[in-house]
């Protein structure tokens, strides 16, 4: 039974293609050959079956016997050393050649004809050059009957000379007090141009400018006439400039220029400068520095005089970097003026220092030291203060010492900044106060002189941001005076019983300006200002005490919409937060103002 089982597992475990090629085979051979090769098959698998049988007694179902092998590796295998031998060839022996060779050398001359090729090279089409708009027409209206024009005319490209022409007007018909008694204007008109030659250039202008305002700042309810209050200052002037036109060693630049203004009160006063900025570079951390001022200012008034005085300055310094990351300038401040407030007529000689340190590629440290005369005239008051009085009494402000110290550089390609501070003493440093209490003086101001020495501080630090479309500046001051002006003309107004705190008048002890412009898509031009300041007293002789000046805070804006390159329209609008604020003591501004208008260059 067992062989049979075993018989028929080893036919059954045969793959089913032989099974089928033996079977087709055998059919195929006579039966006699069947016969034979089917015993011949069953003693093959007989003898299988007995074999397996054997190594399974033998050995065991399945079971891997344990085998021990020992791998030998001491044997080393060693080769005899070889020997070579190697024979050095022996040379030849030389052998004479016969005829000796001979060498011969000839320059030989070797002609061609010039080769010239015809080579066309490849021409760029020439670009256009862009079309500019030197002339510039504007116009408006506003609220308050108030006219606005601009326009400007100027030369096109050229490199040897440029020449135009400016003229502005901005009026206003009515104002914050009484509708006319508060209007005013500005109109100015100027021509101007400039020769450019191989060595220098030759330049000049002609301006007129007239300002007209109104004494406004009489009581409430006062029945004044708008002629009656009427000023206006009308200023002509003319002046040219010579300078180098090619960068050398030695740069200057002179200017000579003179103005005469008018008001409407018969007051004149002429002025006449000259000035020269010059330097001489030794080489590139040396260099020579020497300025010069000179004016003559003539003024005559009602009650005042011709009278003419002087003002000389000669400035030389010398600039040099004794270490590296560190610029000096030391040099004097020489000035002579014939004023005659005091004593302080004469010669003056102040120091002029200054230093300079990197302390980094963006960053830089600055201190200086020095002093001047700073000009005091009727052309420098009314266009700080259009109300002043008739007849008034102007002398130079003497900056006997002031130092100045900071900080200035660059956060990033983007971000710059400034701080620093200032420390000032000023001999008949000015202040403005009441002409009087009566009727025709209660609105003008005159100007008084602090008759000791005034110490003003200034601490300040500014900003700036700048990408491709949006721009920003702001700057923030803060002044501290220590003027007794208030208590002096106190006293010389027999105002008893009062002991004013020292301060300047009429002044702000702080000020903040922020300006700002947004490119939106080359089409629309933001720009927003913002201006806030306070801090001003003013003594009050009606009250006979010291009072406040309400804080300004002053926000404008202006959007500018460009049509096309050459056409565009705008709108401006000031005092947003409508704050009636007053520079000056009785003088409140106007409120919330609009302007629109459109602009056309050509």
């Amino acid at each position: 039974m067992t062989f049979i089982n075993k018989l028929k597992e080893a036919i059954d475990l045969r793959p089913q293609a032989a099974s089928l090629e033996l079977r087709a085979g055998m059919h195929s051979l006579p039966t006699a050959c069947r016969l034979l090769s089917t015993f011949a098959f069953f003693f093959f698998a007989l003898s299988l079956d007995v074999r397996a049988q054997v190594e399974k007694e033998k050995w065991g179902e399945g079971e891997i016997q344990k085998v021990e092998v020992v791998i030998e590796k001491d044997r080393r295998i060693t080769v005899p050393q070889a020997n070579r031998n190697f024979e050095k060839v022996p040379p030849r022996p030389a052998e004479p050649i016969k005829p000796e060779i001979t060498y011969q050398f000839k320059n030989l001359s070797f002609n061609v004809q010039d080769y010239n090729p015809a080579i066309r090279p490849l021409k760029l089409k020439t670009e256009p050059i862009s079309k500019i708009y030197g002339n510039y027409v504007s116009a408006g209206f506003g609220n308050y009957s108030s006219p606005y024009a601009e326009a400007y005319f100027a030369s096109k490209r050229s490199k040897n000379k440029y020449y135009g022409a400016k003229f502005y007007h901005r009026s206003f018909l009515s104002g914050p007090v009484d509708d006319g008694n508060s209007a005013s204007g500005n109109t100015e008109l100027r021509l101007f141009g400039k020769a450019i030659g191989n060595q220098i250039a030759l330049g000049g202008f002609l301006n007129y400018e007239n300002t007209t305002t109104h004494f406004y700042g009489y009581r409430p309810n006062e029945n004044v006439s708008s002629s009656s209050i009427r000023q206006t200052y009308d200023v002509v002037s003319f002046g040219g400039e010579l300078e180098n036109s090619k960068p050398a060693n030695f740069k200057y630049n002179l200017k000579a220029g003179y103005s005469q203004l008018n008001d409407h009160y018969s007051a004149t006063e002429s002025e006449t400068s000259l000035d020269l900025l010059s330097e001489y570079k030794i080489d590139k951390d040396k260099k020579i520095i020497i300025n010069s001022d000179y004016f003559l200012i003539n003024r005559k008034d009602v009650l005042v005089k011709a009278n003419a005085r002087h003002i000389f300055k000669a400035k030389p310094a010398f600039v040099f970097a004794p270490i590296e990351n560190l610029s000096l300038t030391v040099g004097a401040n020489a000035i002579y003026e014939n004023d005659t407030i005091g004593k302080q007529n004469g010669l003056h000689v102040y120091p002029n220092l200054a230093a300079n340190y990197s302390l980094s590629s963006s960053v830089d440290a600055y201190a200086g030291l020095t002093g001047d005369i700073d000009k005091v005239s009727l052309h420098s008051l009314s266009r700080e203060n259009v109300w002043i009085n008739s007849n008034i009494n102007i002398f130079n402000t003497n900056r006997e010492l002031e130092f100045l110290g900071g900080l200035r550089g660059k956060l990033s390609s983007k971000v710059s900044f400034g701080a620093g501070l200032s420390f000032t003493t000023l001999k008949n440093f000015y202040n403005y106060s009441q002409a009087d209490t009566t009727k025709a003086l209660r609105s003008k101001f005159n100007v008084v002189y602090d008759n000791g020495n005034t110490q003003r501080t200034n601490f300040f630090g500014e900003l700036g941001y700048a990408t491709g479309r949006f721009k920003l500046n702001a700057r923030a001051d803060y002044w501290i005076y220590s003027s007794s002006i208030a208590n002096q003309i106190a006293t010389a107004r027999s105002i008893t019983g009062k002991n004013f705190e020292s301060g300047a008048l009429q002044r702000p002890s702080y000020r903040m300006t922020i300006n700002s412009a947004y490119n939106i898509y080359d089409k629309l031009l933001l720009e927003v200002d913002f201006i806030a300041q306070g801090g001003a007293k003013a003594l009050d002789l009606e009250k006979k005490n010291l009072v406040s000046l309400n804080a300004a805070a002053d926000l404008n804006i202006r959007a500018n919409y460009f049509v096309s390159k050459q056409f565009s329209v705008f709108f401006t609008f000031n005092n947003v937060l409508s704050s009636r604020y007053q520079m000056y003591l009785n003088y409140p501004v106007r409120g919330f103002q609009v302007l629109g208008g459109a602009s056309w260059s050509f």
